[in-house]
This record gives C-alpha cells, sequence and structure tokens, in this order.
C-alpha cells in the first residue's frame, strides 16, 4: 500500500472507530524512528499554544489505533525530512476531505505533524 494511502486509511480508521472527549481540540502526528523504519503515533490534547509545541505532550485523548509503522521500502530510506513532508501532505489531504469534516477531526482547532523532540508543522 503506497506510503499516503496508510497515513488517510489509518487517520479514516481513527475518525470512524474513535470519539475523543468534547474537551479535546487539537490532535498531534508525531513520528518517529525505530528499527525497522519510521512510526507515526497519533494523540489529542485538551489545550493548544501555537507558541509552545509542549501543548502536544499532553495527552487528553489516545485513540485504540495510536500508532501506524510506516514500513514501506522507499520510506526505510528516506530522509527524516521528506518523511514529514509525505506525512504532512497525506494528512492535509485527509482533512480536506468531506469524509473527514462530518467528524472531530472536522472541529479540531489545530493538527499539527512534527517528529519527536522537534517543530511541530501546523496543517490545520
Amino acid at each position: 500500500m503506497p506510503f499516503d494511502v496508510q497515513i488517510e486509511a489509518w487517520l479514516r480508521r481513527v475518525s470512524e472507530s474513535e470519539s475523543p472527549p468534547a474537551s479535546v481540540v487539537a490532535y498531534n502526528i508525531g513520528i518517529f524512528e525505530t528499527e525497522s523504519g519510521f512510526r507515526a503515533s497519533l494523540v489529542g490534547s485538551d489545550r493548544f499554544d501555537s507558541e509552545d509545541d509542549d501543548w502536544a505532550c499532553d495527552e487528553a485523548f489516545v485513540p485504540d489505533e495510536r500508532y501506524l509503522d510506516l514500513r514501506v521500502d522507499p520510506v526505510q530510506r528516506m530522509d527524516w525530512k521528506l518523511v514529514q513532508a509525505m506525512v504532512v501532505d497525506a494528512a492535509r489531504w485527509f482533512l480536506a476531505s468531506p469524509t473527514a469534516q462530518v467528524t472531530f477531526w472536522g472541529r479540531a482547532l489545530a493538527v499539527t505533524v512534527g517528529f519527536e523532540d522537534g517543530d511541530l508543522v501546523r496543517i490545520r
């Protein structure tokens, strides 16, 4: 399955199977490297601060399917910046879809993507 399709399918599954508390206003898709490639992690927070990325550490919502292994051969050989850019693009495309707009994603104040211990890219 292509990389972007993996991300979109994961976000769709979470939106179809989860109901975050109404207090959750922001979501972060974190990315980190493992021995077998890259992995994405999703959390929601009941606060958002555009000046302080530490808001993403306040986990008010953790979906059952928190993690997504990104074990696609080309991805394993990619630079982390390219992996992040691909996750940003796939998540942005999904968030703009009619499917996402009628779920908790559509009500989110903010959605970000970023590598752990790195700067977050706001995509919503």
